[in-house]
């Protein structure tokens, strides 16, 4: 996710008489410095975040231990049904478990989880169908930059402010939401650092060491009751090893998690909208490898192409189009649209604005796959997620 990559109350969803339930456990009171609301946090100018890099502050893991940030400070859900791509969506229930998704192949809302921020809390959970836990690396976070694994090994991944990785699944677990560990982002390289070639970043000592990539985001899973991996990869793509590295690893964690003794782990990606368009490399592996991936998120922010203006949305809805009719052979229910509601994106996502756009994607394909977003510090007890939320489960419950 690059960062460079008022409040609504929990609406209940009555549409479908769905209870989506809240998390049991209280949110933490750690001494993460996530800014509190300064003015209408609809706003984009609500909250100021010092960004490093181009995903939102380094997170607090590292290849050997987990540090702290000096600048930043079997499922246990409902039942599952699986679908043709392998995501195994909650269905909606009415026993205060927590519903999941309100339609169990579309329209999800994704939250990214920054886990060396404070938790989330009831009142966002309560509108998600998926949290992606941000992230798994290989490299040790210090004041002065990164220090890359040679051997790519991926370091112990935190949950947020205290609580385990497996705590904090189990909390979303309870509020009904899907569970998934992003391994990657900004950190760990990207494009808009250097020439392709002609820099070394920790990506790079990754591409040789994929099967124990594969071995190592597993286990996290399996460890953690976790609901699936995604990849942000937002590095070259310039030559044959970095291509392979990422269909290898699509298909390796594909072929890994399948061997898991539980429901159908999903695996997915999250690129940037201006590495997905027809014909460019990243495109050409989802294409490929489509049924490896359960489902796609293009980040529809940095890359040029701003949906709150009519002909930005325009270039969109052609690239989403190519995606979905391309990769996809038209199930739109496989590409969720991204959104990033952090200061310092290009652009900054606001509400109604952001529903808005939702409402047009609908438009273009009803079985559209939803929203993500980045990311949860600004996202101020569900102002964000709610709308799209009451959105969805009023027009596609089927209710």
């Amino acid at each position: 996710m690059r960062s460079s990559h008022a409040s609504l109350l929990f609406v209940a969803l009555a549409a479908c008489g769905v209870d989506r339930g809240d998390a049991t456990s209280d949110p933490s009171t750690g001494d993460a410095t996530g800014p509190g609301p300064t003015s209408d946090p609809s706003s984009a100018d609500s909250a100021t975040v010092e960004t490093v890099g181009t995903t939102g502050r380094e997170p607090t893991t590292s290849a050997t231990n987990p540090t702290t940030d000096p600048s930043s400070g079997p499922s246990s859900g409902p039942s599952t049904a699986t679908d043709s791509s392998g995501d195994t969506s909650s269905s909606a229930t009415t026993d205060g478990t927590g519903g999941g998704e309100a339609c169990v192949d579309d329209h999800r809302v994704v939250a990214f989880v920054a886990n060396w921020q404070e938790c989330p809390t009831p009142a966002q959970m309560a509108n998600w169908s998926h949290a992606v836990i941000a992230f798994a690396v290989s490299y040790t976070w210090t004041p002065n930059g990164v220090i890359c694994d040679e051997s790519c090994t991926i370091g112990a991944v935190p949950g947020c402010n205290g609580k385990s990785l497996a705590e904090l699944a189990a909390d979303l677990h309870a509020a009904g939401v899907k569970v998934l560990l992003s391994f990657g982002g900004a950190s760990m390289g990207g494009v808009w650092e250097g020439t392709c070639g002609q820099m070394t970043k920790c990506w790079d000592h990754c591409i040789s060491n994929t099967p124990a990539v594969v071995e190592a985001l597993t286990g996290l899973v399996a460890d953690n009751d976790l609901d699936g991996i995604d990849i942000d990869y937002e590095y070259c793509l310039h030559d044959a090893p970095h291509r392979d590295f990422v269909a290898a690893l699509t298909t390796g964690l594909r072929a890994a998690l399948d061997a898991l003794p539980a429901a159908r782990k999903l695996v997915t990606h999250a690129p940037m909208d201006s590495e997905l368009h027809a014909g460019d490399p990243y495109f050409e592996i989802v294409a490929q490898h489509a049924d490896a991936i359960s489902f796609l998120m293009p980040q529809y922010y940095n890359g040029g192409m701003n949906p709150f203006d009519p002909n930005g949305l325009a270039a969109i809805e052609d690239h989403y189009r190519a995606l979905v009719d391309g990769p996809f052979a038209g199930d739109a229910s496989r590409v969720v649209f991204g959104h990033c509601i952090e200061p310092g994106c290009n652009p900054v996502a606001t509400q109604p604005a952001a529903v808005t756009v939702a409402q047009t994607v609908a438009g273009w394909y009803p079985n559209d796959g939803g929203v993500f977003f980045w990311a949860h510090p600004n996202e101020y007890d569900g102002w964000f997620s709610g709308p799209f939320r009451q959105f969805y489960d009023q027009n596609f419950c089927g209710g």
